[in-house]
């Protein structure tokens, strides 16, 4: 039961991963390219942008409007650790799962992106439920948290329960093993 447990969920990190890779290069990150590159109507990468403007007036996410919308003073920095953080560790986790598994130092990497991303989720949804209900009606807030942001909160809690319960094994079966000696 626990190995086929280990399978879907390994199954579903692998999707996650996935999805999360694109999201970020095609909506995170995307604040950080050279503005030649994506916002002028004649540039390589200008999809990016229609894609951008169509996020923001479908979903309403604050976070990526354009100013005058104030940005957090912690946003910056999310966004700095999605680009050292959770992009090396996105790459290295589809190769990973793609290969057939994690060992116990992939798992304490995971174990360490689950917290890192579950925290940085939830003061995003925090922020996020205190928007001016004015300019963030209470039916975009519900679609926002309850399916963007929660689906990756979920996710993130599960990854952190899931590689916490695979190391507290390999350290009490590691304790078994020098007991019995």
């Amino acid at each position: 039961m626990a190995n086929s447990a280990r399978y879907w969920l390994d199954k579903l990190y692998l999707a996650y991963f996935l999805i999360h890779l694109p999201v970020l290069f095609c909506v995170d990150l995307v604040p950080l390219y050279p503005a030649p590159l994506w916002v002028p109507p004649s540039s390589p990468l200008h999809f990016l942008y229609e894609l951008r403007v169509y996020y923001i007036e479908t979903y309403n996410d604050r976070f990526f409007a354009p100013p005058p919308a104030p940005i957090p003073s912690f946003f910056p920095l999310f966004a700095f650790l999605e680009l050292v953080f959770h992009l090396p560790v996105s790459l290295w986790a589809v190769r990973a799962l793609l290969r057939g598994g994690l060992s116990g130092g992939a798992e304490l990497l995971l174990l360490v992106y689950g917290v890192e991303t579950a925290l940085t989720t939830a003061t995003c949804m925090y922020e996020a439920f205190l928007w001016d209900p004015a300019v963030v009606t209470a039916e975009q807030k519900v679609v926002l948290l309850g399916g963007l942001y929660g689906g990756y909160l979920a996710v993130a809690i599960l990854l952190t329960a899931d590689m916490y319960a695979r190391i507290l094994k390999r350290l009490d079966v590691g304790a078994t093993r020098k007991k019995v000696q």
